[in-house]
């Protein structure tokens, strides 16, 4: 299941759940006011690879974890 960030429209706070796949958040109940139905936001993502030539990757000392310097 990923992990998707929801926003509240009663307080706007936001909270990470881990959630279905295609679910919209209706169902959530917010933490801090009891507001029924999350809004899923647009979020950025995350990815298992060569972060800043540490990641197990073949990059060279220069590349600064993205390989365009290097690749």
């Amino acid at each position: 299941m990923p992990i998707y960030e929801f926003g509240c429209p009663g307080c706007g706070i936001q909270t990470t759940e881990l959630y279905k796949m295609g679910e919209k958040g209706e169902s959530l109940t917010c933490a801090q006011c009891g507001h029924a139905g999350l809004i899923r936001q647009i979020s950025g993502f995350a990815s298992l690879g060569v972060s800043g030539g540490t990641g197990g990757g073949t990059c060279s000392p220069g590349c600064h974890g993205n390989c365009t310097g290097c690749h």
